[in-house]
């Protein structure tokens, strides 16, 4: 009778750390695809006026949206969940969560005067100057002063701009405090169009942002 040489089990584990950096790099890069490229492409061919979407779009000032946002530097990159951003007139409170960079759960609360950074773990450090915290702290700049109309596909008031449009006459893009925004996939909310996804970027800095969902109140 001839036995079978059992097979020698091989009980091999990656050490942590190179276990870690594969599932880092999976998922970011995951998820970076998911929001960076993403098509625009849209087979809506509806014409819309401008104006009167425009008007219509100025006067929603109680807003809110969930969706993502995804930040690429020379030196960096991330993707960060908006889990909610509330807009009540000039004042707002965004919630942001990411497991990657150590951003962890963030809270920006503020106006476009005055913003408070709160992180989970940390103590929380205001400002006059909300731009220039955001930037020192998370590390990227984000243009929360201007970005309150850019994310409806507005211009900022009080500053001059060059706005090119899309076959339905909608925004397509908008050049203005030298920054590069691009819209597309827009969606109505209550009969107003408002974009899906906004391009934003200024040198070597590339932001874009994915709306989910909006609400208009």
């Amino acid at each position: 009778m001839i036995r079978a040489t059992p097979r020698p089990t091989l009980n091999y584990k990656l050490p942590r750390i190179v276990l870690c950096t594969i599932v880092f790099y999976t998922l970011s890069l995951l998820s970076g695809c998911s929001i960076f490229d993403s098509r625009d492409e849209s087979t809506n061919t509806t014409q819309y006026n401008w104006e009167q979407a425009r008007l219509k779009l100025q006067k929603q000032t109680h807003w809110s949206l969930i969706g993502k946002i995804g930040v690429r530097t020379s030196e960096d990159s991330l993707t960060a969940a908006i889990n909610q951003w509330v807009q009540s007139e000039d004042s707002f409170e965004i919630d942001l969560s990411s497991t990657f960079f150590g951003l962890g759960a963030s809270k920006l609360k503020g106006n476009s005067q005055f913003l408070t950074l709160m992180e989970a773990g940390e103590e929380p450090v205001s400002s006059n100057q909300p731009n220039t915290l955001i930037e020192a702290t998370l590390g990227f700049p984000l243009p929360l002063t201007q970005l309150t109309y850019w994310i409806k596909g507005l211009p900022s008031p009080n500053h001059t701009f060059q706005i090119e449009f899309n076959q339905q006459g909608l925004p397509a893009s908008i050049k203005q405090n030298h920054w590069q925004l691009y819209f597309s996939k827009y969606h109505f909310e209550q009969g107003i169009p408002l974009p899906g996804k906004i391009k934003l970027e200024r040198k070597d800095t590339r932001i874009i942002l994915a709306i989910k969902k909006w609400t208009l109140n």
